[in-house]
Parts: C-alpha cells; structure tokens; sequence
C-alpha cells in the first residue's frame, strides 16, 4: 500500500503541470451515468472533463493520469482499467469528489486505487485532538482586509461560570463561522444574551461573559491551504 497527501489552495485547485496531461485521456464512469443505471464509460481528455466539471478540478484530475500511468506502466492492460466517480449516496462524508481506480479482473471491477479530494478532514481531526494547528499557509500578494465579527470573552468570569466546560465552550466559540456569529450577535443584542449546544449540552452566554462582540477590522497575509488525497 502507498498514499500521497497533496495539499492545494482551497480557492483554486489548479495544478502548475496540468497542461502536459489535459489531453490525455482517461475511461471514465461519472456519477451521472451511474444513476441512470448505465455503466457505459466516456473516453474523454481530462482537460474537458475537468472544464465540464465532470471532474471537480485540475490538481484531482492531474493525480488520476498519474495513477493511470503507473497501472499502465506496471502491466495493466489499459483496456482493463476505468475511474469510477462515487456517488453522493456513497461519497465520504469530507470529500467533495472521490474516484476509483477500477480494474476489470475475472472477479469483475475491483477498486485498486481511491483519490478525493478530502478538504481539510484529516488535519482538522488531528488539530481537534491535539490542540495544534495544523495548516500550511500561502502569502497572498496584497494583504485581505476584512470586516469581522469577533467575540471576545471575559475569562475572569468565564472560566468560573463553567468550570471544567470553560475550555471546550471557549474553543467551540472561537470556531464559529461569520454565518453563524450575525446570528448570535442578532440575539445578544436583542436579549441580552445567545445559547449555543456543545457535546449535546446548551450554554447561555450573557453580557457579562464578554468584553466585546463586535465587528473590526482584519487584515490577513496568509492563507491555509487543504488536503487533497
């Protein structure tokens, strides 16, 4: 067994060396076909599969003619081997696109080599464990400046209030989205306060928990990039 992690910029999944392989091409069964109860494959050049989005981007589509130029290379008969896209009903819950690398045997088509593009998934699980950040990170070339909610506690009363759940709640607050932060500030403005649920168990946090929640000014340099597999 082997595995590649290759990690991409989350906003432009282009690959430097995709034109020396947008012509090649490549036996595919889309999820499309497979829905339709057909398993006719499509010979297509992967540079109008990925301009059609039948494959979701560049980087995932350059590793699939990597893959296929090893099986080919090894022995494998090129008329034996398709990639089949899975379906959404059988799509891992942190991929956003996954093919297989099926070869024809006498048992049928069995898999031999999965690529997805895994998002974050797996430096999340990592980060979530160990407390560590786990990204790689891209200079932009012009600084981003945003406007931001941020929520800051006031952990003089906070880790009091609640105790052995400080932490967590703490970590849980500092996660939230901008999405779901309007929705909260919405509420704190209005009440006084906001509920959030952490681990199943819901938390009411008061005025007096915070030193601000308000929206300023956040410049960035950098950007994290994610984990394509």
């Amino acid at each position: 067994m082997a595995e590649i992690e290759h990690y991409v910029d989350p906003d432009k999944k282009d690959h430097p060396r995709f034109h020396e392989v947008a012509s090649y091409k490549l036996k595919v069964l889309p999820a499309s076909v497979q829905l339709q109860g057909k398993t006719e494959l499509l010979e297509i050049a992967v540079g109008e599969a990925v301009e059609k989005k039948i494959i979701d981007n560049q980087t995932l589509a350059y590793f699939l003619v990597r893959v296929h130029m090893f099986l080919v290379k090894i022995g494998i008969n090129p008329d034996r081997v398709r990639f089949r896209q899975h379906m959404k009903n059988e799509m891992a819950h942190y991929a956003c696109d996954c093919w297989d690398a099926e070869i024809h045997t006498s048992y049928g088509w069995k898999e031999c080599v999965g690529c997805a593009d895994r998002s974050a998934y797996d430096l999340t699980v990592h980060s979530n464990k160990t407390g560590e950040k786990l990204v790689v990170r891209e200079r932009l070339p012009e600084p981003l400046v945003e406007e931001k909610l941020q929520l800051e506690i006031n952990k003089k009363v906070f880790g009091p209030r609640f105790k052995k759940d400080a932490k967590i709640l703490e970590e849980h607050l500092a996660a939230l989205d901008q999405s779901t932060l309007e929705q909260l500030k919405k509420a704190h403005d209005e009440t006084g306060k906001f509920s959030v649920t952490v681990n199943g168990q819901p938390f009411d946090i008061t005025k007096d928990l915070l030193t601000s929640f308000e929206k300023a000014t956040i410049t960035t340099h950098s950007k994290s990039s994610v984990e394509l597999l």
